[in-house]
Formats: structure tokens, sequence, C-alpha cells
């Protein structure tokens, strides 16, 4: 591929959107692949240029980012072309561009798309607290919070308010109002941004991630206040999500995050994608709900307790990720 024209580009988008691909990587000198299925799948087509990607960035990143990704080497992004939304990571690698383009669903999920649990729509009848949605990177995080806000936006009368780094699936207000509010563009701190967020009055408020300490102290304080907060955490356990998020602070410090977790955490979600049966992938969920239990164990730092608690938890709706592969498989959904 030599300089970069517009139909290149859509022939990519379409063989992408064919094999209903999540992930297009695209590399100066390097073949191009798609992920399908959770699987790198190569293309037989003759390798992307420098010049070829240079002019691709140049075409869909507005000079603000050009110059963020000259000076520091990486950008992320979201982007829209025709019906299709992708959230663009540009990097170099041995001194090249180079893209990592994540496909967005046309459509915002609904809970029934995603194969949601019964528990998910009692969870979100809170009307305050926080709920976290935990998983590795690809495991359907974004998917699951944005199924959460469709659900609430189509509902409830609502305040929804976004942060997102950078913002992937775009709502249209319904019976919530709803604000969507991108890193780098909109704010430059989650912290910042969280705690600005009080003071425009949301009801619903989702943190994209959850990064570092200053972020969660603002995410657990405004949970305190009311709000309902929603996030995502890369951790693989319920168990390894309330340690991680007291791992931010330091020792002096933990027995406090922990005793506030306590009171304002109700759920703890970790997903992972599994091969379906009929194509495709579907979402395992370990859940684990807020009893007086699991905040008592929180409270005292006897986290490696909650797995007991979730086997035995099936009528509060929790379940840990053993059990959940354990259903999808009775039920037919899994793979061979």
């Amino acid at each position: 591929m030599e300089d970069f024209n517009i139909e290149t580009w859509e022939k990519l988008c379409h063989e992408a959107e064919r094999l209903e691909a999540s992930d297009l990587h695209i590399a100066a000198g390097q073949p191009v692949f798609l992920r399908v299925d959770g699987e790198l799948r190569r293309l037989e087509l003759p390798f992307p240029s420098a010049a070829f990607l240079h002019g691709l960035i140049e075409k869909i990143a507005s000079e603000k980012q050009l110059a963020y990704l000259n000076e520091n080497r990486e950008l992320d992004f979201s982007w829209t072309f025709g019906e299709r939304r992708f959230r663009i990571n540009a990097f170099y690698q041995q001194g090249k561009p180079a893209l990592a383009c994540r496909l967005i669903p046309k459509s915002i999920p609904t809970l029934e798309d995603i194969g949601a649990p019964r528990v998910f729509e009692r969870l979100l009848a809170k009307r305050h607290g926080l709920i976290l949605v935990c998983g590795a990177t690809g495991s359907g995080k974004t998917t699951t919070l944005a199924a959460f806000l469709n659900t609430i936006n189509r509902t409830r009368s609502e305040h929804i308010l976004t942060l997102e780094d950078p913002v992937e699936f775009v709502f249209s207000s319904d019976k919530s109002l709803v604000q969507q509010r991108s890193y780098g563009e909109d704010f430059f701190s989650f912290a910042g941004a969280v705690k600005s967020s009080l003071r425009e009055n949301p009801d619903i408020l989702l943190v994209g991630e959850l990064r570092d300490a200053d972020a969660v102290a603002a995410a657990l304080h405004a949970a305190e206040t009311g709000v309902l907060v929603l996030a995502s955490l890369h951790t693989h356990t319920a168990a390894e999500a309330v340690i991680r998020l007291e791992g931010f602070f330091h020792a002096a410090q933990q027995d406090e995050i922990r005793m506030q977790l306590s009171l304002v955490l109700e759920a703890v979600i970790t997903q992972q994608l599994l091969p379906a049966k009929t194509g495709g992938r579907v979402a395992a969920s370990e859940v684990l709900c807020a009893t007086p239990a699991v905040r008592s164990l929180i409270r005292s730092g006897k986290v490696q307790q909650l797995e007991t608690i979730m086997m035995a938890g099936s009528k509060e709706g929790m379940q840990t990720m053993g059990q959940a592969i354990e259903k999808l498989a009775v039920q037919g959904k899994l793979a061979p």
C-alpha cells in the first residue's frame, strides 16, 4: 500500500465487518491483521507503507491530536467513519507508525444482547454506591458498561455523566440526560473530573477506568455523596479488584480505604469472553454482591474468603467464574 486513499481504508473496514472482527492492526512494513473471535487472522494484502499510515493518521486525527502524537509517540482517540465508530491507539514501533483499531458495535447493546445475568437489573436499580466491572483487556468491560447505561437511559429519568478515554459508544439522551466527556479533550485528570462532576449534579457517573489513588478516592467520595458510580478495573477476580483498589494507597491509608469501600461498594463483576457454540464469543461473569458478610470481609481485609461467599451466594445473584462457566456449558452455549 502506498499513499493513503479512502478506497483502501473502506476495503479494510468492509473486510473487518464481514468477518465480524473486534480489532484491526495496521503497521508500516508489516502484514495487516484482524482479531476475530479472540484470534489474530492475517489478511493477504500488500504491506502498508509508512506513507499510507501517515496519510491515514493525518486524515482521522485533529491537529491537536497530531501534535500530541508527535510529542508523545502514542495517542488514544475515537473516530467515526460512515456508520462505524473506532477506538484507535496510534503509536510508533521501530520508528514507524502503527494503529490498533477497536471496532465499536454499530448499535449500543442491551442487557439481553450481552446475555447478562438477571442480577444485573437489580444492581442497576441501586441509587448510589460503586459498581465495578473488571476483566482483562478485550473482555467486554466497555460493552457491559454501555449496556448498563443504555438500560438506564431508556427506562429512567436520570442525569448520566461519563468520563472516558476516549468516548466509544455515543449516546443520545432518551429518558435520561446523557453527557459524555473525553479525556484530553473535555478534561485532563480523571480525579479532577470526578470531583468537578459533583457540581454538575449527576445521578449516574461512569468513570472509564480507575487508574490511580486520586481517581479512586474521588470515586469513593462520589459514591458516598449519593451518586451511583460505575467504573472499570483491570483485574481477573473480585478479590483482586479489592486488593488493587487498596494497593493504590499507602499502608497507613488502607484501613480507611477498606472502610470506605465496605460502605459504598455494591458489586464487583468480573468478565471473560469464551468461544460460543454458535460462533463469536459469549461472556462469563463472576458476580460479587455487597451483602453484610461481604462488607465485613472487606472491612477486615479478609478478601481471600470472598470466593467462598460467592459460591454460596446464588440467592443473592452471586457466582464465581467457575460457576458461571459451568452454567454456560450446561446451557450448551460454549464451543466444544
